[in-house]
């Protein structure tokens, strides 16, 4: 789940060599600053002590932009995005960047901040890029580090985990501060939520033990709250779920004690999370009825679906169908299809399941094809998104080495003005830019080389299995039935199916369903030719494209591959673990398409799964098309 409550607190900075008369801001006012301090422990008192004393109309612009800095921050703790975003740009209104700079720059880093939180990343990366410019030329450190810092939270939104560890790694290796938001503990506690985001959650157990031990250290509440939360969801993921619990728990405690509402509803939201993996339905229930109470006024409704999905899930659980489908339409009436595919396709697939223990299979059959189509949809769009974030990501990033380029050709500019004996080293200087160039753009021709190598990987791979994925090996077959078709060669095509693989998840832990699934597409590697296509489908589905192949070949070929699955215990090693698969072959016809081959496919892997699994079941049809 991604961490959206993570507070990011606007740093004191201070740059000498004001001009007095200007009254420039380079830092708070000891007034605003004490607040910053005390946010981390009492958020609410703050937000009640700004909103009582708003400024008045003699107040001096400068001083309402910082009062509305500090609001916009609190109200980012508190995780109300829109009212942060509405409080930086008012206070951007009472100020310009010419006049003051400084001030300007760390007001649109907390926007940037806010932007994200309210899902809108894109809107802020050149935002941040400008303050971070900004900060270098001025050589203004801690502006500078906090840019570093929201730019990897943007980057991390994004999905693009390796921009966002450049950013927090040079964050975390620059930084010299070991108290405020960018010290090195709290850029760990970020790096934290990139590593939980991307689904890594042991890489980032070390660094929010990090992050905890710096709040509890220097009695940082409000933080300690958060990162604890971070912490439990990793420790949870990875199957440390009492420590994780007890986690979470601590930070709903600590939340409950700041007034910290929202961060009890999520930490609730959490806890039934776990009580629903334990299988302890009626605790999952009270507590998401809990969390559905506190957020009832948020008009939050990613959150109101997410609660009722999961109230959804108990009552399937409990075979209490109609509770389950007043659950679900009231997931489906906060849900927005275009903001939410993947829930959308969660959704469905629910309602599939509803449908079939109701034994409603046309329904059922009917939810599940529609599933399939939102997640072909999605996958083509989110193709579209990678591929607009890394152009994104690339003018960031051209951005930057303009702004260095022109920086250094104007000092260059500056030193032949100086006198005319200075000719020639003015040349050789300038050689020495162009040399400079080559070598900036020959590292940027480099990278954006290799984000297109790791983005066509990521688009045509399982991240676990490194099979090709749902989306490109559907895409194959549906390029090998028209090949077959025009030039007239066999096609089989499979669905492989990991029987009782959730029993292995229950019974062993998901580290060894992991195991298992890695295995097994070792054994396919190994026992299936170089042009046959293999793809994962699902959790434990797999797409088998065999071309140039009979029936009988492709009955031979699988059967003997089902053989060295059943054998794959031994490999695996552990006492009392079963593993066998069941297949459904089927043959291409000139009449049939690449998703009536699965649909057939996949009715003869029902008959497998129906006969007593562990077979390959061909379907009927198929023996009449291959001869």
């Amino acid at each position: 789940m991604k961490c959206v409550w993570v507070c990011i607190l606007l740093l004191v900075g201070a740059r000498p060599g004001a001009i007095a008369a200007e009254a420039v801001v380079f830092e708070f006012s000891k007034q605003y600053e004490a607040l910053t301090l005390q946010l981390n422990s009492e958020p609410q008192q703050v937000l009640a002590e700004l909103l009582a004393n708003p400024p008045s109309a003699d107040t001096s612009d400068a001083q309402k932009a910082e009062y509305y800095a500090i609001l916009s921050d609190t109200y980012y703790a508190l995780t109300y995005p829109q009212k942060a975003i509405e409080s930086a740009r008012q206070g951007l209104a009472y100020i310009n960047k010419q006049r003051e700079p400084w001030l300007y720059h760390n007001l649109r880093l907390i926007e940037a901040s806010a932007l994200e939180m309210a899902g809108k990343p894109f809107e802020a990366l050149n935002k941040v890029d400008a303050a971070i410019g900004w900060a270098q030329e001025n050589e203004d450190e801690k502006t500078y580090l906090l840019g570093l810092y929201v730019r990897g939270s943007l980057f991390s939104s994004l999905n693009e985990y390796n921009a966002a560890a450049e950013s927090y790694l040079e964050a975390y290796n620059q930084t010299t501060y070991y108290t405020g938001k960018t010290s090195k503990a709290n850029i760990a506690g970020m790096i934290g939520v990139m590593y939980e985001n991307r689904g890594d959650y042991a890489l980032a157990i070390p660094y929010f033990a990090e992050a905890v031990a710096h709040a509890r250290k220097n009695d940082e509440s409000l933080n300690l709250s958060i990162v604890l939360y971070g912490l439990g969801s990793a420790n949870f993921r990875v199957g440390n779920i009492e420590i994780g619990e007890a986690q979470i728990l601590e930070s709903a405690d600590i939340a409950k004690s700041l007034g910290d509402t929202q961060g009890v509803g999520y930490a609730l939201k959490l806890l039934a999370e776990i009580s629903i993996e334990k299988q302890d339905y009626a605790l999952a229930e009270q507590r998401l009825h809990e969390a559905s109470e506190i957020f009832a006024n948020s008009e939050n409704k990613p959150i109101d679906f997410q609660i009722a999905k999961s109230l959804f899930v108990v009552a399937l659980a409990q075979h209490d169908y109609q509770k389950a489908l007043r659950y679900s339409r009231i997931a489906k009436a906060n849900l927005d299809p275009n903001l939410m595919p993947t829930e959308a396709i969660q959704l469905t697939t629910l309602e599939g399941k509803l449908a079939a223990a109701q034994g409603d299979y046309q329904a059922a059959y009917a939810h599940s094809s529609r599933a399939l189509t939102l997640s072909e949809k999605y996958h083509e769009s989110r193709s579209a998104e990678q591929i607009h974030t890394v152009r994104a990501i690339y003018k960031v990033r051209a951005s930057e080495q303009a702004n260095q380029l022109l920086e250094h050709q104007n000092r260059l500019q500056r030193f032949a003005l100086n006198a005319q004996e200075q000719r020639n080293m003015y040349l050789w200087s300038f050689i020495a830019v162009v040399l400079l160039v080559c070598c900036l753009l020959a590292v940027m021709v480099y990278r954006v080389k290799s984000q297109s190598r790791a983005l066509v990987k990521l688009a045509t791979t399982d991240d676990l299995t490194g099979l090709y994925n749902r989306r490109y090996i559907i895409e194959q077959l549906d390029r090998q039935v028209i090949a077959a078709n025009r030039y007239g060669y066999d096609l089989c095509v499979a669905i492989i199916d990991l029987d009782f693989f959730k029993k292995i998840n229950d019974s062993y832990g998901h580290a060894v369903g992991d195991q298992v699934l890695l295995e097994f597409s070792s054994v396919c590697s190994e026992n299936l030719r170089r042009t046959d296509l293999l793809g994962r489908i699902g959790g434990e589905e797999f797409l088998v494209l065999l071309p140039h192949t009979t029936l009988q070949d492709g009955y031979n070929a699988l059967d003997s591959l089902r053989c060295k699955v059943s054998q794959m215990s031994d490999v695996v090693g552990i006492e009392g673990l079963s593993i066998s698969a069941s297949v459904g072959l089927t043959f291409n016809a000139p009449n049939l398409d690449g998703m009536q081959l699965m649909a057939n496919a996949d009715i003869a892997l029902y008959q497998a799964k129906s006969g007593g699994r562990d077979q390959v079941i061909i379907h009927p049809t198929s023996s009449t098309s291959a001869s």
